[in-house]
């Protein structure tokens, strides 16, 4: 670490909680950096890293704690404070203006102006000498952002840090998006921020990168800060058994189940910049699991198989058929569902009642000679209320005043109206309690045994284990290994193989 000579810490974070409806996403954690100290932030999807980053970087406010800066306590909340106490934050999804060029991207926050002008000679001379430092001499001031690689558009966004005083530079999954050469570059960058005192915390999962850019690491899990300790003090197997929460093997096991023909067939599975020639195969009554850390590429997967985005190669063959599945509508009509990551977004209207969202997928089912059969609605309706134990007063309920796991079912039986041949499950039991949980997984399971093939993708590793038949394995859009769960399959193997460890 820099040798800068103080009398404490350059940061404390001191008994932070963060609460959201339902979820305590961090709990009493305590987090403290020296200067020039570089740091991993590490943990599952869900543990609670990102949240107490973005209470630093001022994204959203703690609800309890305090932090203290260079020795003072200071209060974060929103971003300008964050900005103004010297604590930058690049987060993975971009902050640029992709109509503006580089130079106005770079000094957006401080244009230099005489009398009211801008001063563009100046300007520019400045962008040059952030373009040489991020190394993207090739690149014009005048350029515009938008037509950059999203390798370079990240470069640049890290040149904007450095026109201003940094203390803090907080990088969440910095290298996501980058080539090796690019890669060099901002390890470059930041062994001199370093050197000039500046503290670093990577968000990561990448393990090659921690112990050969870190000083230190702290590891989360279930919103507390387990471990902090240095790189060299902590192997990667022990990493690995500190995000998973038990430091001897666990075994899981699923039900047995029977499969039958061949119902989908990814070959070669590629989109340009987010996936590379991901191949596996589903067949009836088996669900296939896809795991991966924050930006592998599970859900991408899922949203080209049901037609929802375009994919530039390779070849996906549903029931024998390798003609091309072109939207939802197309892929409904087909056979397949899908239950999206984001139920308040994607799978439901929560405005709209239980009735109106269970019978959406399968309008064919309860039209009548003119109008919606309102007969035959409210039949199915209270069909799937009952088949799935829905906890509703009424199928005239909104769906906003139901629990998290009722809003799920209600998901899963607007599909099940449809009466799939294959379904995709994107995050199923995400934000709802052990009990619908288990009440989703037998709704699932009863779908298997009628012959539904299912794929799924789910952060939960003990989840993955517990009902998938076998495992796919990504990262960074490529495919890394597709492991059989026979019972012996193990947690670490499972997140060794997403890190990229060995």
């Amino acid at each position: 670490m820099a040798d800068v000579k103080r009398n404490g810490p350059l940061l404390e974070m001191k008994g932070i909680h963060k609460y959201y409806p339902g979820v305590h996403a961090l709990q009493a954690v305590d987090f403290s950096l020296e200067p020039g100290e570089v740091c991993a932030v590490l943990g599952e999807n869900g543990a609670g890293k990102s949240t107490l980053m973005n209470v630093l970087g001022g994204v959203v406010p703690l609800d309890e704690g305090s932090i203290c800066l260079d020795g003072n306590p200071v209060t974060i909340h929103n971003t300008k404070d964050a900005e103004r106490l010297g604590i930058s934050f690049i987060h993975q999804e971009l902050s640029l203006f992709k109509k503006m060029d580089i130079a106005s991207n770079i000094f957006i926050q401080d244009l230099p102006s005489r009398a009211g002008f801008l001063k563009s000679r100046k300007m520019h001379a400045d962008t040059r000498k952030i373009l040489r430092r991020v190394k993207l001499e090739h690149c014009q001031p005048t350029q515009i952002v938008g037509d950059l690689k999203i390798g370079e558009q990240q470069l640049v966004e890290i040149g904007r840090t450095l026109t201003r005083g940094i203390k803090i530079l907080i990088l969440d999954e910095p290298t996501s998006s980058l080539t090796a050469s690019e890669v060099d570059v901002l390890f470059q960058i930041v062994r001199e921020l370093k050197a000039q005192g500046t503290a670093v915390v990577f968000i990561t999962h990448h393990m090659d990168e921690i112990y050969e850019i870190c000083d230190t690491l702290m590891i989360m899990r279930d919103g507390v800060g387990i471990l902090k300790c240095g790189v060299q003090d902590i192997s990667r197997a022990e990493v690995v058994s500190t995000m998973l929460g038990h430091t001897t093997e666990e075994q899981y096991s699923h039900p047995p189940r029977h499969y039958g023909e061949e119902v989908l067939s990814v070959k070669g599975l590629t989109r340009h910049g987010k996936l590379k020639n991901i191949h596996f195969q589903v067949r009836s009554g088996e669900m296939v699991g896809l795991y991966g850390l924050l930006g592998s590429g599970r859900t991408e997967v899922l949203r080209s198989i049901f037609g929802l985005d375009k994919y530039d190669s390779g070849e996906i063959i549903y029931l024998g058929s390798s003609e091309k599945i072109t939207s939802p509508k197309n892929a409904i009509r087909q056979g397949l569902a899908m239950v999206t990551e984001d139920r308040h977004l994607e799978g439901l209207i929560l405005e709209d009642s239980v009735k109106f969202n269970m019978t959406l997928a399968d309008l064919d089912a309860i039209k009548g000679k003119v109008f919606v059969n309102p007969q035959k609605e409210t039949e199915i309706s209270n069909q799937g209320v009952k088949d799935l134990n829905i906890k509703t007063p009424s199928i005239n309920r909104a769906v906003k005043y139901l629990s998290g796991g009722n809003q799920q079912k209600v998901v899963l039986a607007k599909w099940l109206n449809v009466n799939p041949k294959l379904l995709l499950l994107d995050e199923p039991t995400r934000g709802i309690d052990i009990g619908a949980k288990q009440e989703i997984y037998s709704i699932v399971e009863r779908m298997l045994k009628q012959g539904v093939a299912v794929v799924m993708v789910s952060s939960e590793v003990p989840e993955v284990l517990g009902v998938c038949d076998k495992v796919v394995v990504l990262k960074n859009g490529q495919q890394v290994c597709e492991l059989e769960n026979d019972g012996h399959l193990q947690a670490a193997a499972l997140l060794t193989a997403a890190m990229g460890g060995d």
